[in-house]
Order: structure tokens, then C-alpha cells, then sequence
């Protein structure tokens, strides 16, 4: 279940760090919402009613920066067909090549906010720590999914998953960044074998489990064992 940052001190972080947002940013979000004969719209599932809540307090305090679309599952089909939308809520982080570079299948509060607004700053042009050591290893790196399962009481998972995005965001569309509560998705927890968190997952891979550094992230995705320079 996705749970509201209802508490003033979430509200508070979403606020003072999107304020800071100068560069636009456009995210599109998956819902079941629905047009009823009369015209008038409803969601159907208590999650994404949560989800679009809580994106429009960071679209709210973006000055204008932060557009967040919201797309119905059921009457955008091709749209939801393309990218392979299979469940809803989805946020879904699209470059202007119309490349999907970061998928969260979670709700950004709580510990989730800094990654998620760091992602937004990369997403929209701004700094990327990681962007040069991404596009000079590129060469080396084939396509790839980065599955990051994750709780929201999960104290390592929003260092992991924000390196991840970044690489995905660096990377010229060669990432893809796939984020996963699995709580509030138990079935792909199960499927996976997730017994703990945070838990990666690269290509189908067999799983790296806990804690690992954008070193070691950025080896596992050119499988060579080489001394990486950030700067």
C-alpha cells in the first residue's frame, strides 16, 4: 500500500528541495484512472489515488519546473503497450528520444524523497555525479536493466537506488533503472526470491544481495574489475 507523507516534516523536504528546481522536468504516471459516461474522471485503485497526492506536492513547489502527466492504463493503450505498462501505479522517467530510463513501481516518501528529487535535478539537465565515469566506461556496457528491490524501511536502499538512477540517466538510454517496493508489489518480491533488501537484480542475473557501491554497481555492468575515476 502506498502510504501518503502526510507528516509536515516529509511535506517540508519535498518542498524546500523542489523550490530548487530550475531546469523543467516531465514525468508521466500510470493509473487506473477512468472517464465516465458523464465526463467525469475517477481512479479506481486506492494506491494511485495516494501516488498522484503525493507527486503534486512535488509539482506544487517546482516553480512551474515539474510537470507530472497523469496517463489511464485503459485509455492510452499504445502508450501503455510501448512501454510494457503491466501494473498501476507506474512513474515512469522518459528522455526526449522517448527512451525509458528510470520506472518506479514505488512511492517516493519518506527516506525515497532524496533519491527521487536528485533524480528529477539529473533528469532535468542538472549535475549527474556519476556522468563521467558512465560515459567514459559506455563502450563497455551493454544494455541493461538494473532491478533494485526495495521496502520504504529499507535505511541503504535510497543510497543504491539513487546511484542506479544516475547511471541510468548518464547513460545515453543504454540503462534502465527499475525501482520496486516489494510490499506493495509482494508478487515480484516473490518471484525474485527477495528475501532481503536492498536486493539487485542486472539483466536476470543471479541477485546481489545488501548493500553495494557505485564502484562495484558500475563493475557488475562492464564485468570487469577496473580502477574508476569520478572525477
Amino acid at each position: 500500500m502506498v502510504i501518503i507523507a502526510t507528516t509536515e516534516n516529509y511535506k517540508n523536504i519535498i518542498q524546500r528541495e523542489m523550490s530548487k528546481l530550475q531546469k523543467n522536468a516531465k514525468l508521466r504516471v500510470f493509473t487506473s484512472l477512468k472517464t465516465n459516461p458523464d465526463g467525469t474522471k475517477v481512479r479506481e485503485c486506492y494506491d494511485c489515488n495516494n501516488l498522484m497526492n503525493l507527486l503534486r506536492i512535488y509539482e506544487e513547489n517546482s516553480n512551474g519546473m515539474l510537470e507530472v502527466q497523469e496517463l489511464s492504463i485503459s485509455e492510452n493503450q499504445e502508450f501503455a503497450r510501448r512501454y510494457d505498462i503491466q501494473r498501476v501505479p507506474t512513474i515512469l522517467f522518459i528522455d526526449d528520444r522517448d527512451r525509458e530510463l528510470v520506472r518506479y513501481l514505488a512511492a517516493p516518501h519518506g527516506l525515497e524523497i532524496q533519491p527521487f528529487v536528485k533524480t528529477i535535478f539529473a533528469f532535468a539537465g542538472g549535475p549527474n555525479y556519476f556522468e563521467n565515469a558512465i560515459k567514459q566506461n559506455l563502450h563497455r556496457i551493454n544494455p541493461t536493466t538494473i532491478k533494485i528491490m526495495m521496502t520504504m524501511q529499507c535505511p541503504y536502499c535510497p543510497q543504491l537506488i539513487e546511484t542506479a538512477n544516475l547511471f541510468a540517466i548518464a547513460s545515453e538510454g543504454k540503462i534502465r533503472s527499475v525501482i520496486v517496493d516489494i510490499l506493495a508489489n509482494q508478487d515480484i518480491g516473490q518471484y525474485y526470491n527477495a528475501s532481503g533488501v536492498p536486493y539487485t537484480i542486472i539483466n536476470e542475473r543471479p541477485a546481489i544481495q545488501g548493500m553495494i557501491g557505485s564502484q562495484q554497481l558500475l563493475r557488475e555492468l562492464i564485468v570487469s574489475n577496473i580502477n574508476i575515476q569520478y572525477r
